[in-house]
C-alpha cells in the first residue's frame, strides 16, 4: 500500500512540475523573452571567441581519422618487424 502511496505522490509531482514548465514557456512566449533569448544564442554562436574555440574540436573530428589510420600503420609496422 505504500508504494502505491510513493507512486501516486511522485507522479503527482511530476504533473506538477510539467504544469509550471508549460506555464513557464507559455509567459515567456506572450511576454517575447524566448526571442531575446534566441537572438543572443544566435548572436554568441557567431561571435569569434566561440569561433576560436570550435576549432581545435573541429580539427580533431576532420583529422580524426588520419590520426587513427597512422596509428594503425605503426602497429603493423611494428608486427612485421616482430615477425
Amino acid at each position: 500500500m505504500m508504494d502505491n502511496q510513493k507512486g501516486m505522490i511522485t507522479s503527482l509531482i511530476a504533473a506538477g512540475v510539467v504544469g509550471a514548465a508549460a506555464y513557464g514557456i507559455s509567459k515567456g512566449v506572450q511576454n517575447g523573452s524566448f526571442q531575446n533569448m534566441s537572438q543572443k544564442l544566435s548572436n554568441s554562436m557567431n561571435s569569434s571567441t566561440m569561433q576560436d574555440m570550435a576549432k581545435p574540436l573541429q580539427d580533431m573530428l576532420t583529422g580524426g581519422g588520419q590520426a587513427m589510420d597512422q596509428s594503425n600503420s605503426g602497429q603493423n609496422q611494428n608486427q612485421t618487424q616482430s615477425s
